[in-house]
């Protein structure tokens, strides 16, 4: 069955209703009768979300005129016991606070992100709401721990910065979750992202956990052949449409 799902946060955080819809064989005449309640309800924007070889549920999203907005693909790595005895490179710190640099980090990780690609949400939206994911990740809302790379460590960084890389890592399912991972412009190609990800893996292990997972856009490319070299695994993939009401 296909049902409406409120959804409180998104809609505080925006300032107007938004409702989720997990599709499953979504018929055009049943997608009309939802987003007739959902006008009811007071939703603005309504996130309709499908597997892609839901041919019914997606074709009825997108004769709605629904956009697709994301291609979400999980990725999983599983980690051994042993990972927990991996060295964290020195120049990974865990960090609480905030800066100006670990906010360009976070915004640069959300590059691909549908909040970014929406042209219907105000611009202020996606910074706003990665700075949010940040803060909320530094104090330990949304992730057990933060690493950040700091610069002149052996690392090429802006001479402003202080750190040029970020990772936020939480528990979610049993499962220890990638939260935001980025690498300054300026420092790539130096390993810095593996670093990281055997930051993640060490730190999996090190809480009783085997698999470590991360989701981003398979419009991603980079990052979906980072994490396919990091020895990460294609675990699902769903479509994520925004329908405006």
């Amino acid at each position: 069955m296909n049902h409406l799902a409120p959804l409180v946060w998104d809609s505080e955080f925006l300032a107007f209703g938004v409702s989720r819809l997990p599709a499953h064989s979504l018929t055009t005449a049943a997608l009309e009768q939802l987003v007739q309640e959902a006008r009811q309800a007071g939703t603005r924007l309504l996130y309709v979300v499908a597997t892609p070889t839901d041919a019914f549920s997606n074709a009825s999203a997108l004769q709605a005129g629904a956009w697709l907005a994301d291609r979400k693909v999980i990725f999983v790595h599983d980690v051994e016991p042993g990972a927990a005895t991996l060295a964290i490179s020195p120049a990974i710190h865990s960090i609480t606070a905030s800066s100006p640099v670990l906010e360009s980090l976070a915004l640069q990780s959300g590059k691909y992100s549908r909040f970014r690609r929406d042209k219907r949400f105000s611009p202020a939206v996606f910074p706003k709401l990665y700075q949010h994911w940040l803060h909320n990740s530094l104090s330990h809302q949304l992730a057990r721990e933060v690493f950040a790379v700091e610069a002149g460590t052996g690392h090429p960084a802006p001479a402003s910065a202080t750190h040029c890389g970020l990772l936020t890592l939480g528990i979610a399912d049993n499962r220890a979750t990638i939260g935001l991972l980025a690498v300054d412009e300026s420092a790539r190609r130096q390993k810095i992202g593996q670093q990281l990800v055997a930051a993640a893996r060490q730190r999996t292990a090190a809480w009783g956990l085997r698999e470590l997972q991360v989701a981003t856009q398979l419009d991603n490319e980079p990052a979906c052949a980072f994490y396919r070299r990091c020895g990460f695994r294609e675990a699902r993939v769903e479509h994520i449409y925004h329908l405006w009401l």
